[in-house]
C-alpha cells in the first residue's frame, strides 16, 4: 500500500514538475523586427541636422542623407518580469559638406558673381549597432508585457568611406572604423496581442515601442533618441 502511494505521489510530482517547465519555457523567447532604426536613419537624424547645420547659400546635397536601416532584437525570460534584451542591426547614410566662399554682391544686394567652392567631403557610412541588457516589467502580473525599463550597454560601429577635396587641391579617399560605445536607459512597452483569445498558443505575436533612449555616449556625449523601437514579431 505504501509503495502504491509512493508510486503515484511520485507520478503526480513528475507531471506537476513537467507542467512547471512547459510553463516556464512557455514564451521565453522573443525574436522581433526592429523599424526604429528605419525612423532613427531617415527621419530623426536628418531633421535634427538640418536644424542644426544650415546649408550654406551656394552648397548642394543634404548635409546627412539618411537610408534604409533594421535591426533585430531578441528577447529571453528568465523571470515572468525580467528578460535579457539583445539587438543587433545596421542603418545607412551619406555626408556631405561644401564649404564656398561669400557671393560678391553689389551695391543694391545682388549676387553678381556666385560662390567659390573651396572644399568639399562626401562620405557614405554604414552603421552597425549592437546592445544588451535586462528588461524590468512594471505591471500588476506576472507576465513579460506592458510597460519596461530597459538598462542597457550598447556599441555602434561606424564604416566611413569618404572623397574629400583638400587645400591644396588634390582629393583624397579614405576609410575609417569609429567605434562608439554607450550606457543608456530605454522606456517603452510590449503589447502582448491575443494575449486572452491566444493564452494557449505556442506562437503569440507581440508590438514593442520604446518612447526614449537616453544615455551617455562615449564618443559624441550626450544620448537622446526618441522613440527608438518600433518592433513586430513572436513570442513562443
Amino acid at each position: 500500500m505504501n509503495i502504491k502511494k509512493i508510486i503515484i505521489f511520485t507520478s503526480v510530482l513528475i507531471f506537476t514538475s513537467g507542467t512547471i517547465i512547459n510553463a516556464q519555457d512557455y514564451l521565453k523567447h522573443s525574436l522581433g523586427i526592429d523599424f526604429g532604426t528605419t525612423l532613427f536613419s531617415m527621419g530623426t537624424i536628418p531633421l535634427i541636422t538640418e536644424l542644426i547645420f544650415k546649408t550654406q547659400e551656394g552648397a548642394s546635397g543634404k548635409f546627412y542623407d539618411g537610408k534604409f536601416g533594421i535591426r533585430l532584437t531578441y528577447n529571453y525570460t528568465y523571470l515572468p518580469k525580467q528578460s535579457i534584451d539583445a539587438t543587433l542591426g545596421f542603418y545607412a547614410f551619406d555626408t556631405h559638406y561644401s564649404d564656398y566662399s561669400e557671393p560678391v554682391r553689389n551695391s543694391a544686394g545682388d549676387i553678381i558673381a556666385s560662390a567659390a567652392l573651396n572644399k568639399f567631403y562626401n562620405g557614405s557610412t554604414i552603421a552597425i549597432p549592437a546592445s544588451i541588457g535586462v528588461r524590468f516589467y512594471l505591471n500588476k502580473n506576472d507576465t513579460p508585457s506592458g510597460f519596461f525599463l530597459l538598462p542597457k550597454v550598447g556599441m555602434t560601429t561606424f564604416i566611413v568611406n569618404g572623397k574629400e577635396l583638400r587645400d591644396d587641391g588634390t582629393t583624397r579617399y579614405k576609410t575609417t572604423t569609429v567605434y562608439d560605445f554607450y550606457i543608456s536607459g530605454e522606456m517603452g512597452f510590449r503589447i502582448d496581442l491575443f494575449s486572452k483569445t491566444g493564452s494557449n498558443w505556442e506562437v503569440r505575436p507581440f508590438i514593442d515601442i520604446s518612447l526614449l533612449d537616453i544615455g551617455y555616449s562615449f564618443t559624441p556625449g550626450i544620448r537622446l533618441i526618441p522613440l527608438p523601437r518600433l518592433a513586430i514579431g513572436i513570442s513562443f
